[in-house]
């Protein structure tokens, strides 16, 4: 009875039938299927095409308050999809990214100031080579930062804020907030990691993993085997972890899943790899938390002679690829199978052939981005597959892709960022050239900012906008 009254009680007022006087019975048309099509009445005739309130009820008089035509209208894009509460990322736009990115481009974005290519210089006191830097800048997280560690260990959580957007009024800001602990040299103790590490190692970028909640910090390369989590708040040891037979030598860590979890991959000396769980609610290495001190590998990956030098991992395909010393890379899966060996080009030929590698990128689109000691850049098919291949002369420190997978981001000790196209490695731009060489290089969560870390110990912020080489631009803009 309640159901009919309250059915009974829209039809009189939504007046759907002229016909019908207010006080008539609603008999058989009551129910679910009449409330439905009250309901998807109101909707259809709220909006206009000219983009104002247009309804029966306001033209008759019933509806004397207005309402929000860009609530309706957040509501019909969204209509179908999943609650955005229950997703990390918002959905994907109904639309090409190309055609959303320019819609959603402000004037402000296409100012002078916005234009420059070098954005901001932040120079730390401390002088040290910046060896590693990471930007876990998502909108979702209690404090976004970018996080940067030196050659001496000393790591600085260096406030974010986003460039401006959509919001006109809002004041310009520089991205990067120096860590207010590092400007005015109090506390150093909370962002130091005074344990010593091998003699033997050179600190390099992937001696270091940052969570993706900016919370922890991951160090290899210790005398005792071992590498270990701090805490980025206190500078605190919290855990250490055992389990191969010699030097840890590079760390990796997967895309993380909700709740922060995730894998970290380490290499060693002992020409092993080990694969590791990350829990984003206990903060550990493993499962059990009352056992961190005996955390153990879910899988170890065998395969290689030498050292390993270089691994990187993508939990979305369930790939380990890495490289070692003196051989050639592996792709593994990450139950720890050997899939195959990625063996260079036949007109290459030779012992340095496809040898010796420094630095490897997997995107999730199966492609993976080698670099090697003699300058090579080879470039792969998870299927073991050569698809291009290009030699430089600088000696590069740091390589980065784009989300997407289709830009390939360098720098050296030329101090030069240069942009790449991922399927061909055709040049596509070069920023301007810095006054010291680029040890370290990261990418904002929305693409729009290159962030390096330089020899001279300062990080240089550089504006980006892939778009620019994106097909549809060049041929529709």
């Amino acid at each position: 009875m309640a159901k009919e009254r309250w059915t009974c009680q829209l039809e009189r007022h939504a007046n759907l039938d002229p016909g019908r006087s207010a006080g008539q019975d609603c008999g058989a048309e009551t129910g679910p299927l009449r409330l439905m099509y009250v309901d998807s009445y109101h909707c259809c005739n709220e909006i206009s095409l000219s983009g104002h309130l247009d309804s029966p009820r306001r033209r008759r008089g019933f509806s004397s308050g207005k309402r929000n035509p860009k609530a309706v209208e957040a509501q019909i894009r969204s209509f179908g999809q999943t609650p955005s509460q229950l997703l990390i990322e918002p959905h994907p736009p109904r639309s090409s990214a190309m055609q959303v990115y320019l819609l959603l481009q402000s004037p402000l974005m296409f100012t002078d100031q916005a234009q420059q290519d070098v954005i901001m210089v932040l120079k730390f006191p401390s002088n040290s080579p910046v060896t590693h830097v990471a930007a876990n800048t998502q909108p979702g997280l209690a404090t976004p930062a970018v996080i940067t560690v030196t050659a001496n260990r000393l790591f600085a959580v260096n406030k974010w804020h986003n460039l401006p957007g959509a919001v006109q009024d809002q004041p310009y800001q520089l991205p990067v907030e120096i860590d207010p602990l590092i400007a005015s040299n109090t506390g150093m103790h909370r962002r130091q990691i005074t344990d010593l590490l091998d003699q033997s190692i050179q600190v390099h970028s992937q001696c270091f993993v940052i969570t993706s909640d900016n919370r922890y910090i991951l160090v290899c390369g210790f005398w005792d085997k071992s590498f270990r989590v701090y805490s980025t708040d206190s500078g605190k040891l919290m855990q250490v972890v055992f389990g191969h037979w010699d030097v840890v030598t590079c760390l990796a860590r997967s895309e993380s899943y909700i709740g922060g979890n995730c894998y970290i991959l380490s290499g060693s000396r002992d020409a092993t790899l080990l694969l590791w769980y990350w829990n984003g609610k206990t903060n550990i290495i493993g499962d059990n938390p009352r056992a961190s001190d005996f955390a153990t590998p879910r899988a170890i990956l065998t395969g290689h002679d030498y050292e390993i030098t270089c691994a990187t991992i993508c939990a979305e395909l369930g790939l380990v690829i890495s490289g070692s010393k003196e051989g050639p890379c592996l792709i593994h899966s990450m139950n720890g199978d050997l899939l195959r060996t990625l063996e260079g080009p036949a007109t290459l030929q030779g012992p340095e052939n496809c040898l010796r590698p420094k630095l490897i990128q997997a995107s999730r689109e199966g492609h993976c981005v080698i670099y090697y000691e003699n300058g090579l850049f080879c470039v792969f098919s998870v299927n073991g597959r050569l698809q291009a291949t290009m030699e430089t002369d600088d000696k590069i420190r740091a390589i980065q892709l784009s989300r997407d997978g289709q830009y390939l981001l360098t720098g050296g000790d030329n101090g030069v960022v240069m942009v790449w196209q991922m399927w061909d490695l055709k040049q596509l731009f070069a920023y301007p050239g810095c006054d010291a060489g680029i040890r370290s290089m990261a990418l904002s969560y929305d693409q729009r900012c290159i962030m390096t870390g330089m020899a001279s110990g300062s990080i240089v912020v550089f504006y980006n906008d892939f778009n620019r080489w994106h097909h549809e631009y060049q041929t529709r803009y």
